[in-house]
């Protein structure tokens, strides 16, 4: 019982460290200059690397980011620094506009008033729902050309 006690008092312990957070690609300032005076889609995959995230609607925008903080516990991040390097195309994959943003902007934060709308979020009654895709397939599952 006692050897039972004292392993949960470790974990318990342990769980309450504070640990270093880093995340994300570690950016440069000679990186981003770079960035700025590149032209091309390959010329900003080979400088950072592949994107943590893709944006497709509107304008291809690829999304880059760096996160430090620490984390205490099991509660969220404390960040000391969080970078988002935003490069949007051209039709032609040339770069159209780079913008670095830091938590410390005032721009940084989320317009939430500005909203796509996603399939998920239309609303349907319930018949539309129960009866929504008669005729739409065919007996060899592909949709129907109507």
């Amino acid at each position: 019982m006692k050897n039972y006690v004292a392993i949960c008092s470790v974990f318990l312990l342990s769980a309450c460290l504070t640990k270093e957070y880093r995340s994300g690609v570690p950016m440069r300032a000679s990186q981003i200059e770079q960035v700025k005076s590149s032209t091309t889609k390959k010329e900003v995959y080979d400088l950072l690397g592949s994107p943590a995230s893709v944006s497709f609607v509107g304008a291809e925008k690829w999304f880059y980011y760096t996160a430090e903080g620490k984390i205490f516990a099991f509660l969220d991040p404390m960040f000391s620094k969080y970078e988002v390097l935003t490069v949007k195309f051209n039709s032609d994959d040339s770069v159209n506009e780079i913008k670095l943003k830091n938590i410390s902007d005032s721009s940084f934060d989320v317009d939430l008033a500005k909203k796509t709308e996603l399939p998920s979020e239309i609303k349907l009654n319930f018949f539309q729902e129960l009866f929504g895709n008669i005729g739409k397939f065919n007996s060899s599952g592909l949709p129907s050309s109507n």
